[in-house]
């Protein structure tokens, strides 16, 4: 392939990583409103993933030929979904449980490392220097930013932070080798339809599905819906056809940067110096990763 069209999808995929992480970057600010509207996390869990699977089953009313799968590529789907997606979240919210949350996410951050190791193993993706550096740096910055939180740090709870890391991982490099084999709309399609069942089994399970939900909680699990789902999840699906897991993963550290500006702009939390600091070391290990790679 000429040099120009490498040239073009390097900055393409970098583009809808970071979107991706823009995407991603106001789900705690929108389940923050959800929460503060009288929701429920299941409640807006399963609103938030059937939501998101109506607007993707939506758009293949128009290509019915994407709703066919194979057999057995609709049970590595579900695998995927249940293991991967649905159980990152639930070990996630229960590390908020046990441990800070900022202890929680600085853990759950290393899921890019995983990335890249399981990336250079399954998918044959090379671990260069540079993508050390990067990984290094971008860890660094989330260091800065979120601090060495304080607090108990309960055993259990940091044990669900790294597997939440571990099965993030393993989900974004199973994403990408689905992604070899159908289209993005059909990936997210029935990915999304298979983790909203999965959480309103958990929600009937444990009495805790309430619709009767504020306008407010409606409007930010919307967001949650159409923005950190629907765009998040284009978004990273097209980052990672273009420049691969490993580097998708790296830039998506961008994600607690989005998320602590849009808390300072919509929820007025302070956006401190030393937080403007670890967001300049994230930008520039992601810039520096994806200079490297365009190489």
């Amino acid at each position: 392939m000429p040099k120009q069209g490498n040239t073009y999808r390097e900055i393409k995929g970098a583009f809808l990583a970071a979107l991706a992480a823009f995407a991603l970057g106001t789900e705690g600010v929108a389940a923050k409103l959800a929460y503060a509207g009288g929701a429920n996390i299941l409640t807006v869990l399963v609103l938030r993933f059937f939501m998101a699977a109506a607007f993707f089953w939506g758009k293949m009313v128009f290509k019915p030929a994407g709703w066919r799968l194979e057999r057995p590529t609709f049970y590595h789907l579900v695998a995927l979904a249940v293991g991967g997606q649905a159980l990152t979240v639930l070990l996630l919210f229960y590390s908020f449980q046990q441990i800070p949350a900022a202890a929680a996410i600085l853990l759950f951050y290393i899921y890019p490392a995983v990335v890249a190791i399981l990336a250079a193993v399954w998918l044959q993706e090379t671990v260069n220097r540079s993508t050390v550096t990067a990984l290094i740096v971008t860890f660094l910055g989330l260091l800065i930013i979120l601090g060495v939180p304080a607090g108990d740090w309960h055993p259990k709870g940091v044990i669900a932070a790294l597997l939440a890391a571990l099965t993030n991982g393993i989900y974004m490099v199973g994403q990408a080798h689905m992604l070899k084999r159908l289209a993005p709309g059909t990936f997210n399609a029935y990915m999304t339809l298979i983790v909203g069942a999965t959480f309103l089994g958990l929600a009937l399970l444990t009495g805790s599905l309430d619709l009767a939900v504020s306008l407010q909680a409606f409007l930010a699990i919307a967001v949650l819906a159409l923005i950190t789902t629907v765009l998040a999840f284009t978004a990273m699906a097209g980052s990672i056809q273009y420049i691969g897991a490993q580097r998708a993963a790296i830039i998506c550290t961008l994600e607690p940067v989005f998320t602590a500006v849009l808390s300072g702009l919509i929820l007025g939390e302070k956006l401190l110096p030393v937080q403007i600091l670890g967001g300049a070391f994230i930008i520039f290990g992601v810039l520096w990763q994806q200079l490297a790679g365009a190489e």
